[in-house]
Parts: C-alpha cells; sequence; structure tokens
C-alpha cells in the first residue's frame, strides 16, 4: 500500500512540474511570430484552472489581405503578469527585428515600415475569482513587412508613415 503512494505522489509530482514547464512566460525572439509569443503569454499568466475562451479561436490567418490577427480575453493573475510586463516583451522584440515602438506599432528604424501591432489592456471587468479581464490584439504580416496587402492592411488599421 505505501509503494503505490508513493509512485502515485510521485507520478503527481512530475505531472505538476511539467504542466508549470509549459507555460512559462515566453522570452523576446524573432523565431516565433507575435500572436504566437502573445499566447504563450496568456497561458502563462491566466489565473484559475478553467480557462472557457481557450475554445475560442484566437489567431486566424487572413491569407488573402496578408495578415495574422490575434485577439484574446483572458483572466489576468497579476502576480506573474501586467500590461507593463507585456508591453516590455513586445517592445523587446520590436527591437530585435530591427524596429521601434510607435505606440502600438513596431516600425522598421531603416525601413519605416510596419513590423507588426501589438497592444494589450484591461477591459474593466472583473473575473469571478477578482482577478482583472484583460485583452490582447495583434496584427502581422503572414510573410513580409513590405508585401502591399500587409502595408495597405497596415494603414487601414491606423498605421502612419513616419515622416
Amino acid at each position: 500500500m505505501k509503494i503505490s503512494r508513493w509512485i502515485i505522489l510521485l507520478a503527481v509530482s512530475l505531472s505538476a512540474s511539467c504542466m508549470g514547464n509549459l507555460y512559462s512566460k515566453p522570452t523576446p525572439s524573432t523565431s516565433e511570430d507575435v500572436a504566437t509569443l502573445s499566447e504563450q503569454y496568456v497561458k502563462a499568466t491566466r489565473a484559475g484552472m478553467w480557462d472557457f475562451t481557450a475554445v475560442i479561436p484566437s489567431k486566424v490567418i487572413h491569407p488573402k489581405d496578408g495578415y495574422i490577427d490575434y485577439e484574446r480575453l483572458w483572466c489576468l493573475d497579476k502576480s506573474v503578469g501586467s500590461v507593463d510586463d507585456y508591453l516590455s516583451l513586445i517592445e523587446k522584440v520590436c527591437e530585435l527585428r530591427s524596429g521601434a515602438m510607435q505606440g502600438e506599432w513596431c516600425v522598421g528604424v531603416r525601413s519605416g515600415l510596419p513590423l507588426f501591432s501589438a497592444t494589450m489592456e484591461y477591459s474593466g471587468a472583473q473575473c469571478t475569482g477578482g482577478d482583472p479581464a484583460a485583452v490582447i490584439h495583434t496584427l502581422e504580416p503572414i510573410s513580409s513587412p513590405s508585401a502591399f496587402e500587409w502595408r495597405l492592411f497596415a494603414e487601414m488599421m491606423g498605421f502612419k508613415k513616419p515622416s
């Protein structure tokens, strides 16, 4: 009897440690798209065990218009994440891509092209456990920031060319 309890305890411990690593905050990277990094951030900072919003598609690829759209609402655990924390991650990603943040837009320093857009804000609602509801929204090109479709779409979404 005692051996089976130890086996169960060991299995639960290993599962918990694997689950914890599965949802660690992302590090700034150029190998992942901004939507994927944002999704990793959401998973690492969500409050509570159950996330009913996970069944709602949040990453949508628009091949004809040349962009990826990501939007997600979730209960943010403020002890592990914040708006400032996310925006700091995004700013580092922008710098790694040779860009500079101008409002919500990451703009290529040399090219002046819109590399991506990213925002995060509190929705004003409270979740059941008292945690704030937060929203992330990103837009980015599928292929290249110089693609005509992406540049046209970015301008429609409020990107202004640097003077």
